[in-house]
């Protein structure tokens, strides 16, 4: 049931639902890793009274590298599954009137690398941008309750995503992200303010 709500809502094809779904828990993971990490670093750099170019590098460093090891990490990991799926699938088809083997996977349940990375790296910059355009565009009196404003808001939205047709809570699951992004930029900012 939950399978068929998942593929009538991103228009796509049964037999490739499992890397659709590893798509989008990497799309999921990787926003929300983009706002709460550049959240932080922004945070903790306007805690130590940073000028707005420090803060504009410091944010876009900070982005373009957790993009690239979150789209690495989703290489390495994605990649191990699918290894690990064709040599499942190798015993299978040495196998086949095997009565004890598991489910038998099909081809197109073989994952894509590509697929999980590229979705990570770009939601990652997506998120990403949110904390980091509120910090450079808002009034330097403003920046850190606006950019707190924005994470808050932010991952609410995202939770609400990663929840939508599930039978999880969308309210704890709105509460874990924020919990997590305010106890983040709470450390960085007083590690900042105490440079």
């Amino acid at each position: 049931m939950y399978k068929l709500k998942v593929t009538h809502v991103l228009k796509v094809k049964t037999n490739f639902f499992w890397d659709s779904l590893n798509v989008i828990r990497a799309s999921i993971l990787g926003a929300n890793d983009g706002i709460i990490s550049v959240s932080g670093i922004v945070l903790g750099a306007a805690g130590a009274n940073l000028d707005s170019k420090t803060l504009l590098i410091s944010g876009l460093s900070g982005m373009l590298a957790g993009a690239c090891s979150m789209a690495g990490g989703e290489w390495i990991s994605v990649s191990t599954q699918r290894d690990i799926q064709e040599k499942t699938m190798e015993r299978q088809l040495e196998n086949e009137d095997c009565e004890n083997c598991p489910i038998k996977l099909q081809k197109n349940d073989i994952l894509m690398p590509f697929h999980a990375a590229a979705s990570s790296f770009c939601s990652f910059i997506i998120g990403a941008m949110i904390p980091l355009l509120t910090m450079i565009l808002a009034r330097p009196e403003h920046r850190v309750v606006f950019t707190l404003i924005a994470m808050i808001a932010s991952l609410s939205i995202n939770a609400i995503v990663c929840t939508h047709n599930s039978e999880v809570s969308t309210s704890k699951t709105i509460l874990r992200n924020v919990i997590t992004g305010l106890l983040t930029t709470l450390v960085t900012f007083i590690l900042g303010a105490s440079v």
